[in-house]
C-alpha cells in the first residue's frame, strides 16, 4: 500500500496541475475587447528567515522568475467583481549565498492575483498568491546531509505571496516593485520538515498583450454588475488520499533518532453542506472521517536472528478503530474564477492518535475540473504549526444547479 501511494503521489501532482491547466486553457474570453495577457521577468533579493539552525547562516539570496498569465479585459462581470483578476504559470529559481547544502532548487508554480487599490490610472496596489512544486533540493540524509533538518525530500511544495505596486509606463510596458514571501516544505510527507521561509524585495518588467485601460476601468463605475445569486446549499463530498511520516519515541526502542523513513497511508471522507449567499463566499459545518496508519504505530530497532544486523521495524496498530478519527468543524471558501481558496477548522471528537492534537486546520486551493467535479490541494495541520500531511482530495458538489450552467446563466 505504501509503495502504491508513493507512486500515486506523483500521479496526483500531474492530475491536479493538468486539471488546473485545462481550466487555465478554458479561461473565459471576451470577443470585444480581445483576450489580455502578459509576460513578466522578475528578480528578487532578500533573506532566508532563521526558522531552523540549518539555514541560520545564509546571509541572503537572490531569485529569478519568468511568468505568463491570462488577464481580465473588462468584458465580464467577474472582471469588476474581483478587481481585474489574473491567473498564470511561472518558473522560479533561487540562488542561496553560503548554501549549507540545500541543493539547487527550482519551482514550477501557478499564481493568481487582483488589484487591491487603484490610486491613479497608471498606479495600483496588487496582491497575489502562488502554489507549485519545487524540485532538485538536497534533502536530509543520515550519512551525506545529516545536518539538514529543514528539507526532508527532493521535491517540495512551494507556496508564495506577493504585494507590490504596479506602474504602467506605457500602454504595453509596466514596472512592479514590492515584497515577496515564499515557503518550501513537504507537509510532513517526509521528515525532517523544518521548511525554508524567505522574504525579499522584488522588481519586475512586464509586457502586456492586448491590455485594457485597467486603471480607468477600476476607477470608474463598473461596466457590468454581478448577477443575483439566490440563497442555496451546495453539498460538497470529498475523497482524501495522502501519506505521511511520523515521530517515534527513542525511549526503550533502540532508535537513534525520532525519525524513521517510513510512509503511512492516510485516507478520508469529508462532507460539508455549504451555505451560498452570493458569488464570493461559501461557508458551513464540516465533518470528516480519517483513516491514518501512523496513529499509535510503533517503531523500534531489532537485531536480525540470522545475519545479526540491526534493522528498523515498524508496526501499525492492529486495532482498526485506533487508526480512525472523526472530526467536526467549520469550512469556508472564497470563490473565484478558475481556482478558489478554502479553509477548515475542526476538532476530533473521536481521536486515538498519540502525536497529533485533536484541534486541526486545513488550508488550500480548489479547482473545478469539469462541471461540479473538483480537486483540492493543501496542508492539514494541528495547533496552527505542526503539519500532518498534504491534503489531496477529489470531490463533487451536489447543487440545485450545475456550476457550468450557472456560469452560462450569469453571463
Amino acid at each position: 500500500m505504501t509503495t502504491f501511494l508513493s507512486r500515486l503521489k506523483n500521479i496526483r501532482v500531474l492530475l491536479l496541475f493538468g486539471g488546473v491547466f485545462l481550466c487555465f486553457a478554458a479561461y473565459p474570453r471576451g470577443t470585444d475587447p480581445p483576450r489580455a495577457s502578459f509576460i513578466e521577468v522578475n528578480t528578487a533579493f532578500g533573506r532566508v528567515f532563521n526558522t531552523n539552525e540549518f539555514v541560520s547562516n545564509i546571509p541572503h539570496y537572490q531569485a529569478f522568475s519568468i511568468r505568463y498569465a491570462r488577464a481580465s479585459n473588462g468584458s465580464r462581470w467577474e472582471d469588476f467583481a474581483y478587481n481585474m483578476p489574473f491567473f498564470g504559470v511561472g518558473f522560479y529559481r533561487p540562488f542561496f549565498a553560503n548554501n549549507p547544502g540545500l541543493g539547487e532548487p527550482f519551482s514550477i508554480y501557478m499564481f493568481r492575483g487582483s488589484t487591491l487599490r487603484q490610486f491613479t490610472n497608471n498606479l495600483g496596489l496588487v496582491f497575489e498568491v502562488g502554489l507549485g512544486l519545487s524540485m532538485n533540493w538536497s534533502p536530509y540524509d543520515p550519512f551525506d546531509n545529516p545536518e539538514n533538518r529543514a528539507i526532508g525530500s527532493r521535491n517540495n511544495v512551494h507556496a508564495g505571496m506577493r504585494l507590490y505596486l504596479e506602474y504602467f509606463a506605457s500602454r504595453n510596458f509596466e514596472l512592479k516593485f514590492g515584497i515577496d514571501l515564499n515557503h518550501f516544505s513537504n507537509g510532513a510527507s517526509r521528515r525532517p520538515n523544518g521548511g525554508v521561509n524567505m522574504g525579499a524585495l522584488s522588481l519586475s518588467l512586464v509586457y502586456n498583450f492586448n491590455p485594457p485601460d485597467k486603471g480607468a476601468l477600476l476607477r470608474n463605475p463598473p461596466l457590468f454588475e454581478p448577477p443575483y445569486v439566490p440563497l442555496r446549499i451546495d453539498h460538497s463530498v470529498q475523497l482524501i488520499i495522502s501519506s505521511r511520516q511520523s515521530r517515534f519515541s527513542t525511549d526503550g526502542t533502540g532508535l537513534l533518532s525520532d525519525l524513521v523513513d517510513h510512509s503511512f497511508t492516510v485516507l478520508g471522507l469529508a462532507y460539508s453542506p455549504m451555505i451560498v449567499r452570493g458569488f464570493r463566499y461559501k461557508w458551513g459545518p464540516s465533518v470528516r472521517l480519517i483513516y491514518d496508519e501512523s496513529s499509535r504505530a510503533r517503531a523500534w530497532r531489532e537485531k536480525h536472528p540470522v545475519d545479526g544486523q540491526l534493522y528498523y521495524r515498524v508496526e501499525i496498530d492492529p486495532r482498526f478503530r485506533n487508526r480512525l478519527s472523526l472530526g467536526l468543524g467549520l469550512a469556508g471558501e472564497i470563490s473565484m474564477p478558475i481556482a478558489s481558496f478554502f479553509a477548515k477548522l475542526g476538532y476530533n471528537v473521536y481521536h486515538r492518535h498519540l502525536v497529533d492534537s485533536r484541534f486541526y486546520q486545513v488550508v488550500g486551493v480548489k479547482a473545478y475540473l469539469q462541471d461540479n467535479f473538483f480537486a483540492t490541494f493543501g496542508i492539514s495541520a494541528t495547533e496552527f504549526s505542526q503539519a500532518q500531511y498534504l491534503y489531496w482530495s477529489f470531490g463533487y458538489t451536489f447543487s440545485s444547479e450545475p456550476r457550468r450552467l450557472a456560469q452560462r446563466r450569469n453571463r
